[in-house]
């Protein structure tokens, strides 16, 4: 049985909230009050939910009253009140994932995970999906992953990284460990491919995207250390290509070219806009080096 881990906890989650949401918005109450939502607007009603999720996981966390689950549920659940059957599936989603995050940080003993767990008792829980590693996109792993989506987007396109006509759409599939049939469309990467491998491997360092994939894990100097390395390199495969179109093969070659005394050119357009983020740090504490 696989080890719990957030990105694990994260796949499941979208799997669950994304047919509900996109259901809802789609339904007739929510466009007669609201208008038609574009995919795009209903892709960052997403990930905005699932940092107000994190939030009040926090919140909980600090509290573990009763009155303050409930207060929290009625918060996170109300968006979707033009539809009791949406906003209950939605709070058992909600309350799942609030579970199985207390399960991560072996918080089973805590009031609040038991609370939830008697909330839940009447209801479905979900177990973590048992998804085949290497098989799904990047997974973005912040609290705030809004701002952190969003502000990478708008970096890498404001350096010039990616093709100004990357859509918001591609981007959000490549970083939130969609299975490969669906990505439909790669991210172009306009500048030279051994900076995107960079850039992939940095947000290793930063414990942005999962070391999980238990294909790859980090030795005490901070490079990768190969187990099954062209799992991970597959996923580069499947959603990036090059500035000619040709998806961005051989990642592994290129790692091979980085090292202590070999930076590629324009490196610092990447430690910046992962440290200082040009629009919504996506890390503003964590060191480089």
């Amino acid at each position: 049985m696989k080890r719990l881990s957030r990105t694990n906890l994260y796949i499941t989650l979208y799997s669950k909230i994304e047919p509900l949401i996109h259901s809802y918005l789609k339904n007739k109450k929510a466009t007669d009050l609201h208008g038609n939502f574009s995919k795009e607007a209903r892709l960052i009603f997403i990930i905005k939910y699932l940092t107000s999720l994190n939030r009040g996981y926090h919140i909980l966390i600090q509290s573990q009253k009763l009155e303050t689950l409930e207060a929290q549920i009625i918060a996170l659940t109300g968006k979707f009140q033009l539809d009791e059957g949406h906003k209950k599936n939605m709070e058992i989603a909600t309350l799942n994932y609030w579970m199985n995050r207390l399960k991560l940080v072996k918080f089973e003993n805590s009031d609040i995970y038991n609370l939830i767990t008697s909330k839940l008792n009447q209801e479905e829980i979900y177990s973590l999906n048992n998804y085949n590693e290497g098989k799904y996109s990047y997974t973005l792993l912040d609290d705030n992953i809004y701002e952190s989506l969003i502000g990478l987007f708008n970096s890498l396109k404001d350096n010039k990284c990616i093709h100004n006509d990357t859509d918001i759409i591609t981007f959000y599939d490549a970083f939130t460990g969609k299975p490969f049939r669906e990505i439909k469309k790669r991210i172009q990467w306009i500048k030279p491919k051994i900076l995107c491998v960079y850039f992939i491997v940095r947000l290793l360092h930063l414990n942005r995207i999962s070391k999980s994939n238990k294909s790859m894990i980090l030795n005490n100097n901070q490079n990768l250390k190969n187990t099954n390395e062209e799992n991970f390199w597959k996923i580069m495969e499947v959603v990036f290509k090059d500035e000619d179109g040709i998806p961005i093969y051989n990642g592994a070659k290129e790692y091979e070219k980085i090292g202590l005394t070999s930076l590629p050119a324009e490196v610092s357009i990447i430690d910046n806009l992962l440290i200082g983020g040009i629009k919504g740090p996506i890390n503003k504490y964590d060191s480089l080096r």
